[in-house]
């Protein structure tokens, strides 16, 4: 059995048999499928149909909070075979949709950035797809959020669902600019992080060794629980020092700067000064972003 993806407030799982309510419950609501291209569903014994002949991709999850666990959306990497975007092994689709009441909370962006950190970092995918109808502006914001870019658009698109033709609009998610937002603002790699780490993995262990090394390094003391950040300049849980004591991130995102090589001032600058000289990779990353 494939495992299960965690965020900050969601949990990612394979769907069962037992979500088949929980599915109807919110995939029968007409605001939420037709957009995506498939019909409301009928009855419970139809969304059962759909867990079991549907969602049943090997990367296909159901959303849930973390609280109960109850589904409350879909999410999937769309392989080889089962997408018309990509008929390469190491390119796959994103799809996804969240049941009504839980719109306008960020959970889906939330649940799509995961699903693609596991995209690139676990399955190794170099280019991740994702597509949208015309009109569907939930779904081409979410995209947005997560840095894809826009590709082209394709009318008269068959959608064999609904029985109708629409405009589609296709954009797309490459490693190496997933990998650029792990960047931070003073150009060393958040990716390769042990706090990030450890927060992607839920690594406990790995969260209390690098507590006790940053104390020793810092003279203070850091607690094992202090030890979660999904990275500098990304949305999410952040370390309480990147969070607001980081005199480079406060500066740069006082001044508007993206990174800290948007500035005329930073060959001046003392304090990314300090990085640099002790880090040539922090610069080569400002110099190549």
């Amino acid at each position: 059995m494939r495992k299960q993806l965690e965020t900050e407030r969601l949990l990612l799982r394979p769907w069962e048999e037992g979500d088949a309510e929980s599915l109807y419950e919110y995939a029968q609501d007409p605001a939420v499928g037709p957009i995506a291209g498939w019909p409301p569903h009928r009855s419970v014994q139809e969304s059962l149909d759909v867990i079991k002949n549907v969602l049943n991709g090997p990367e296909s999850y159901a959303v849930c909070l973390k609280d109960d666990c109850r589904a409350i959306g879909a999410i999937e990497l769309k392989l080889k075979g089962h997408t018309d975007l990509t008929e390469r092994d190491d390119e796959c689709e994103l799809g996804y949709w969240l049941g009504k009441p839980f719109w306008g909370r960020g959970l889906m962006p939330e649940a799509a950035r995961e699903l693609l950190r596991h995209a690139f970092e676990d399955c190794g995918m170099k280019k991740v797809w994702c597509g949208y109808y015309d009109g569907n502006t939930k779904s081409a914001r979410v995209q947005e959020k997560c840095a894809f870019i826009y590709q082209r658009t394709n009318k008269d698109v068959d959608v064999p669902l609904m029985h109708e033709k629409r405009t589609a609009h296709v954009s797309c998610l490459t490693k190496e600019v997933y990998l650029k937002q792990f960047i931070a603002y003073c150009g060393l790699d958040c990716a390769q992080c042990d706090a990030r780490i450890a927060t992607v993995t839920h690594d406990d262990e790995l969260r209390v060794k690098v507590a006790k090394e940053w104390s020793e390094l810092n003279g203070v003391e850091i607690t094992p629980d202090m030890i979660h950040c999904t990275g500098c300049r990304t949305d999410g849980v952040k370390t309480p020092y990147c969070e607001s004591l980081c005199p480079i991130r406060r500066c740069a995102q006082g001044k508007g700067f993206k990174i800290c090589s948007d500035c005329d001032d930073m060959n001046r600058c003392e304090k990314v000064g300090a990085i640099i000289g002790n880090n040539a990779l922090a610069l080569d990353n400002l110099k190549g972003y």
